[in-house]
């Protein structure tokens, strides 16, 4: 950071090291398929240290052989530490866009554990998570558990107005807004509340996010008409880029 100089006491530079070293170790150790499963299964609460190894074994995996497979690396994606969950949304990433592996993932409590995974704090998790929706068999019931975390996420919205908390859920309803885009929803009651809400919204982000839904919805419903009038008067520029698609 500009204008700031971080001191580290030689006691954590030399953890760092030593870190770093660990790291280099396990990532060039051999693991069995056998022996990154047992490792998955460790409880991450009960041995933190184990963390690094367990990132570094997801991301050695290059296939899945059973649904207890997949449902052991799905765990991972909610509830871990950050660098574990980023690693498994990775995997995941990959292993959605093949069919002999993304069948194992195509089940109502996985794809809850994606929805969780669309709110994460970390944008890099959010991102490839979406980027996989396309994919997803039973979008009906997708797109219903998404419109329950949207209500939700308006709720909490409501209540949280002067608070600090109201620009985390901001960065909710925006991963949200991608993962309904990505979904290719219909023009139906549910999609209408959301847009109508996302309208009252002053955050440009999401007037910006709105205008990109709104390009691959159809122009002759109504609300669909009524939302892209509103949002062609926006001053905005990342706004006023989607709107000249509906001209």
């Amino acid at each position: 950071m500009s204008g700031y100089v971080i001191l580290l006491t030689m006691s954590e530079e030399i953890q760092i090291l030593n870190e770093i070293e660990k790291a280099v170790e396990l990532c060039e150790k051999d693991y069995t398929r056998s022996e990154i499963f047992a490792l998955l299964e460790i409880d991450s609460n009960q041995n933190p240290d184990k963390d690094i190894e367990k990132q570094i074994c997801i991301l050695k995996l290059v296939d899945l052989c059973s649904q207890n497979e997949a449902d052991i690396l799905i765990h991972h994606l909610t509830q871990h530490h950050g660098l574990i969950r980023e690693a498994c949304a990775q995997k995941i990433n990959e292993f959605f866009k093949i069919s002999e592996f993304s069948k194992f993932f195509q089940n109502k409590k996985n794809y809850d554990i994606l929805i969780k995974a669309v709110n994460d704090i970390n944008p890099n998790i959010c991102r490839l998570i979406v980027e996989i929706l396309p994919f997803v068999e039973d979008k009906r019931y997708f797109l219903e558990k998404l419109y329950e975390r949207f209500n939700i996420i308006f709720d909490e919205l409501e209540k949280l107005k002067r608070s600090n908390w109201y620009t985390k859920k901001l960065f909710n309803l925006y991963w949200g807004l991608e993962a309904l885009n990505a979904l290719c929803p219909s023009c139906d009651e549910k999609l209408k509340a959301v847009i109508e809400q996302c309208l009252k919204i002053k955050e440009y982000t999401i007037r910006e996010k709105t205008a990109m839904l709104l390009c691959a919805l159809d122009g002759n419903a109504e609300f669909v008409k009524q939302a892209r009038e509103e949002l062609s008067k926006d001053t905005n520029y990342y706004v006023l880029r989607y709107t000249k698609q509906w001209s």
